[in-house]
């Protein structure tokens, strides 16, 4: 029956059911199979999003609409032209290091994926790239939304496995930079293939001019990353601390923004937070019937009675993860299926911190690959191209992205250093 199950909630999402929905329709029906009162739902559904630390997803989204309606990515970009622009192929480490500096402010590959793709994809293509190319690096480079920190997912794994979240954010960033150094080099091979230009000559004065415009965002997410780190703040208060700097910086200071500009930010951030909380609820309810069928161990038997080897049980723990990132929005996948893997890491002696990076950069690659591929398909709707035509490039920084994902997995000291 739980075979069914699985494939019921699949076939509502293939169809283009939200998943939300799916979730919850799909619960439904195995408690009505397994004779379990349909009363148990919404008092499930409630106790799944009734938890404090979520209300660090909501302030951490309208954080990042907030910067992102300022003149700060601008500041940003100028500062990544002012540092990268002079290599081969400039633009395009430019677009990856501007995704890594807004990766410290949104926490949402999708939501960096689609202001990116509107800046860089038209710049990129009057320089002379190939319009699939700047997408597929757009695409590619917003993942780094959620492993550097602040990260959504990293946050949903937190609350759902009882692991702190001010160790995941730490835990992410090595891992991010090293994302990134592998999509520069990716873009780098790229360019003295094809000829790309580079964007602007390297001139220390000018790197300073665009440091100093770009200070004072750049230490917003300091400020709520450090003072999480710091242990000053909880993850809901390191969240508000943004939203309250961000206003600042955006309002009175450089009046970027103004009341009807706020609430219409605040509305954008309500819609993208009820999309999330439906999902959670639903894996809540889902997640409580996979408990009661005790799934989760199931799984990690089955897995681990496979081989005994340490490298095959963790290469069949990602080959799961990536098969299941095709299919299932991230926080979906989190929260119904991270507790069916967690007792076998457990078993094989992986740190959950060190664990919860390997999901999110799994998820990552699951974010680029059809059929659910939710970053790559809103750089392609933003940009008029189709899929196919971005997966000539994107093949290979998807495979820079699983190079990344297999360091990390067999090194945990790149996870687990700052700590």
């Amino acid at each position: 029956m739980v075979w069914l199950v699985i494939l019921i909630l699949l076939l509502m999402i293939f169809f283009g059911m939200p998943i939300g929905f799916a979730l919850m329709i799909t619960a439904a029906i195995a408690m009505l199979l397994s004779d379990i009162d349909l009363i148990m739902a919404p008092i499930q559904m409630f106790s799944g999003v009734n938890k404090v630390v979520l209300l660090a997803i909501p302030l951490f989204i309208f954080m990042g609409e907030l910067m992102g309606a300022t003149s700060i990515s601008d500041r940003i970009i100028n500062l990544a032209r002012a540092l990268v622009g002079w290599m081969r192929g400039g633009l395009a480490h430019v677009n990856v290091v501007t995704s890594m500096f807004m990766a410290e402010m949104s926490g949402s590959a999708v939501a960096d994926a689609a202001v990116m793709s509107k800046i860089f994809v038209p710049s990129m293509e009057k320089q002379g790239y190939p319009r699939s190319f700047a997408a597929a690096v757009t695409a590619t480079s917003a993942t780094l939304g959620i492993i550097i920190p602040p990260s959504i997912p990293m946050v949903l794994y937190g609350v759902t496995t009882n692991t702190s979240i001010k160790d995941l954010f730490v835990a992410g960033i090595i891992p991010g930079l090293l994302l990134g150094g592998a999509f520069m080099v990716t873009s780098y091979i790229f360019a003295r293939k094809e000829g790309h230009p580079v964007d602007e000559r390297f001139e220390l004065p000018r790197l300073g001019r665009a440091f100093t415009a770009a200070l004072v965002p750049l230490l917003i997410p300091v400020l709520v990353v450090g003072g999480l780190i710091g242990g000053f703040v909880t993850p809901t208060e390191a969240a508000t601390l943004g939203v309250v700097a961000a206003l600042i910086y955006g309002w009175p200071i450089r009046r970027d923004l103004d009341l009807k500009k706020v609430y219409g930010l605040a509305s954008v951030t309500v819609r993208q937070t009820s999309v999330v909380m439906m999902i959670i609820a639903g894996s809540a309810v889902l997640g409580q019937y996979l408990a009661n069928e005790q799934i989760p161990q199931k799984i990690a038997s089955g897995l681990g009675g496979l081989t005994e080897s340490f490298v095959l049980r963790m290469l069949l723990i990602n080959i799961f993860l990536l098969l299941l990132g095709m299919f299932l929005h991230a926080s979906a996948a989190i929260i119904v299926v991270v507790p069916m893997l967690l007792p076998l890491s457990r078993e094989m002696g992986i740190d959950p911190v060190h664990f919860g990076v390997i999901v999110c950069l799994n998820l990552g690659i699951g974010q680029q690959t059809p059929p659910v591929a939710s970053v790559l398909l809103t750089v392609c709707s933003a940009t008029g191209l189709k899929i196919e035509q971005v997966m000539g490039y994107c093949k290979w920084f998807i495979l820079a992205m699983f190079v990344t994902l297999m360091i990390v997995c067999f090194t945990p000291f790149t996870a687990l250093a700052l700590l």
